[in-house]
C-alpha cells in the first residue's frame, strides 16, 4: 500500500483548509477537491485493511463487517476499529450520498476526520 499518498492527501486537505466555514462553503470546486481527497484517503486506508482482512482470512460484504471481523480476531484494536468503521461509513456517504454532506459538520470535524485516517494509518505501518 502507498502510505505515502495517504499522507500526501492529508497533508493537501489539512493546507487546502480555510478559516473560517464561509471561506469552506464558498471554495466551490476546491471545496470538491478537498472531499474528494478525503474519499481518496478513507479508501487508501480501508484496502490497506482489506489486504490484513485477506491475510485472516476473513471474508466480508460491506467494510464494517470486514472491521468487525479484524477486531473478532484481534487483528485490530477496538479502538482503532472504531475509527476504521466510521471512515467507512463517511466514505460511502461521500460516494453514494455526496449531496447530503453538511459543509459545516465537515468543516467542523475536519481535523477529527484526518487524524481518524492517521491512527488507522499508524496501526497498518505497525502491522507489517
Amino acid at each position: 500500500m502507498e502510505y505515502e499518498e495517504v499522507l500526501k492527501s492529508v497533508k493537501l486537505i489539512r493546507e487546502g483548509m480555510p478559516a473560517s466555514v464561509e471561506e469552506f462553503k464558498s471554495m466551490g470546486l476546491a471545496r470538491d477537491g478537498v472531499y474528494k481527497r478525503l474519499e481518496f484517503a478513507i479508501g487508501m486506508v480501508l484496502d490497506g485493511l482489506s489486504e490484513l482482512a485477506r491475510e485472516h482470512d476473513i471474508i466480508a460484504l460491506s467494510y464494517k463487517e470486514m472491521v468487525e471481523g479484524l477486531s473478532e480476531k484481534g487483528a485490530i484494536p477496538e479502538s482503532v476499529a472504531d475509527k476504521a468503521i466510521f471512515l467507512a461509513q463517511l466514505r460511502e456517504v461521500l460516494i453514494y450520498d455526496y449531496d447530503s454532506v453538511n459543509d459545516e459538520m465537515a468543516f467542523r470535524d475536519m481535523e477529527e476526520y484526518l487524524e481518524f485516517i492517521e491512527t488507522v494509518l499508524t496501526f497498518l505501518e505497525g502491522s507489517r
